[in-house]
């Protein structure tokens, strides 16, 4: 078909010869829509296995019991941290790490903060640990009532609805992206009928049926869209390098939660894993078959195209019998 003859003079229109630059263009932002939809998905998976799998106790200030006795208190919470099933490992963090995670909010100036901070105890579980977290919550309380324990639930559900409606987002702009194609098509190939209708009428007489018309429109929209189609994936493909490029010259993007991007054993903190202020797991260095559906998308585009400007092309010619 990309060989095919043209009876029609359908690339001396000018809406046709603007059409592969629309296309492209539309493919370069579904191709876009579509690798942020990606880029979420790896962050929310990332941020998913990391925080299910680590705990943090926080063990608020008693100004009435010493700093030998807070000590003792500190090492009996942790031996009874480490001693209970399913935990991997435990980090007590000191007030510079605790002032590292407070800086976010508070600037350079939470180390400096003239108040009593309360005590942080990261702990990791190990895979597919069931915890009971109501015993360890009583037997924690017996040493310390006020200590408490967060596993990050509230904060996992909230940040996973986050980047779910963004991955919808993503998907609405793919949709209306590759809808907005499909109108750009018909309304090009009723450019081209109304222009060439004399020369499609003495086609007629000859004898050519309406499919060999529409062969004829659905040829240029193979060309057109395969040659748009291509460029805007090329420039997608190269804008999402761009993005890899300039987050990992700007050094990870900091946020104020501790992500849990560690492994197994006590949470990592001077490698942003655990519970400091960890990686957002932002890049775009993408799988094979991820890279794989981006290339996939000219030829999608490109066969939207076809499908349109025959059908656009069969439903003018039979409305004018």
């Amino acid at each position: 078909m990309l060989g095919m003859r043209s009876d029609l003079p359908l690339d001396r229109d000018a809406a046709a010869r603007f059409l592969p630059w629309i296309l492209g263009f539309m493919v370069y932002l579904a191709a876009l829509a579509v690798g942020a939809a990606m880029v979420v998905d790896r962050v929310a998976e990332r941020w998913q296995s990391g925080l299910t799998g680590n705990l943090t106790v926080e063990i608020p200030f008693d100004g009435d019991i010493s700093v030998t006795d807070r000590g003792i208190q500190l090492d009996r919470i942790i031996d009874l941290l480490s001693a209970t099933p399913g935990v991997a490992g435990t980090t007590l963090l000191d007030e510079r790490e605790i002032a590292r995670l407070l800086e976010p909010w508070l600037g350079a100036s939470a180390s400096e903060l003239d108040i009593p901070l309360p005590s942080l105890i990261a702990v990791t579980l190990r895979p597919e640990a069931q915890l009971d977290r109501a015993q360890l919550q009583s037997d924690l309380a017996a040493i310390q009532p006020g200590a408490t324990i967060d596993d990050h639930s509230a904060w996992i559900e909230d940040a996973l609805s986050f980047l779910r409606g963004l991955k919808l987002l993503a998907a609405l702009l793919t949709g209306l992206v590759l809808a907005a194609t499909a109108l750009t098509i018909v309304f090009v190939t009723r450019t081209g009928l109304s222009i060439h209708r004399s020369v499609i009428e003495i086609v007629h007489i000859i004898g050519a049926p309406d499919a060999y018309i529409a062969q004829q429109f659905q040829a240029q929209a193979l060309r057109q869209g395969l040659a748009g189609g291509i460029a805007g994936t090329l420039l997608a493909a190269a804008t999402l390098y761009g993005i890899d490029y300039l987050l990992h010259l700007s050094g990870p993007l900091e946020t104020g939660l501790g992500t849990g991007m560690g492994g197994g054993g006590a949470p990592d903190i001077s490698q942003s894993s655990g519970f400091s202020p960890g990686s957002l797991g932002l890049d775009v260095k993408f799988l094979a078959w991820q890279w794989a559906i981006l290339g996939m998308l000219p030829f999608a585009a490109t066969l939207i195209a076809m499908i349109t400007a025959r059908w656009t092309v069969l439903r003018s010619l039979a409305r004018l019998v």
